[in-house]
């Protein structure tokens, strides 16, 4: 099996199907000789994710298919994946969002539909630019198309960086319009559950008073960049991958 970290202390496990039955999958933690665990036993799929792993921890996986036929005794299972360690969202990064990012949600595309997606997932053990902008800002419009080019090339060789839109819109209509041209995630433009008002909070703790503004956070959620806007983000993410 392949084994990937993916999301928040989650690994997404995926084999070749050679049978037409179910699968058993397994997992250890690789330290101390664990003994290998049945994490489930009857899988339809040839892919599956785990959650609720200890980020510090390496885990590796190993898959065999079930079978009824007496004659095939009992099948070997695969040999072990590779080794994974998960992923998790430092505290410094969620701190920088309404209780400490807890329960937070951004939205998503899945194609031209939004959806929401829990903050954890999206920024575990990621590079983060918050990208400050809005429709009504003729420079940000200028800028955008340049920012999506870049980040849709990037996305091709690498999964570790992520760009949130954090809007300055006057209203939601606004918001939706101006959003639909973007590839990336984006701070929700209403309040959430809790009555606060993420984006607003956002724009105040990083001192917004012109846009557009990219401000570019390592994986610790430490500033690299106080705005990568016209500079070259090539070398900015350098620096801020230096420190994962």
């Amino acid at each position: 099996p392949l084994a990937t970290a993916v999301g928040n202390c989650c690994a997404h496990v995926q084999w070749k199907k050679a049978h037409d039955n179910t699968f058993e999958l397994q997992m250890r933690e690789v330290q101390g000789g664990a003994a290998w665990q049945t994490i489930a036993a009857s899988l339809k799929n040839t892919e599956a994710r785990k959650r609720n792993l200890t980020s510090s921890a390496l885990y590796q996986f190993r898959v065999r298919p079930n079978t009824t036929d007496s004659s095939d005794g009992n099948i070997p299972f695969s040999p072990p994946s590779n080794q994974v360690q998960a992923l998790s969202i430092s505290p410094g990064l969620a701190r920088l969002f309404p209780r400490g990012g807890d329960g937070a949600m951004l939205l998503t595309k899945n194609n031209t539909a939004m959806t929401s997606m829990k903050l954890a997932d999206a920024l575990a053990g990621k590079v983060t630019m918050l990208y400050f902008s809005a429709h009504w800002c003729g420079p940000c419009r200028q800028f955008t198309p340049q920012l999506a080019n870049y980040y849709n090339a990037l996305k091709k060789s690498s999964n570790n960086v992520e760009v949130i839109f954090v809007s300055l819109d006057h209203d939601e209509s606004s918001f939706n319009s101006y959003y639909k041209s973007m590839p990336w995630l984006a701070v929700p433009f209403d309040e959430d559950d809790h009555g606060n008002n993420v984006r607003e909070d956002l724009q105040g703790r990083f001192s917004v008073n012109g846009i557009p503004r990219l401000v570019v956070l390592n994986a610790q959620g430490s500033v690299v960049e106080e705005n990568a806007v016209g500079k070259d983000l090539n070398s900015i993410l350098i620096r801020a991958n230096s420190a994962i």
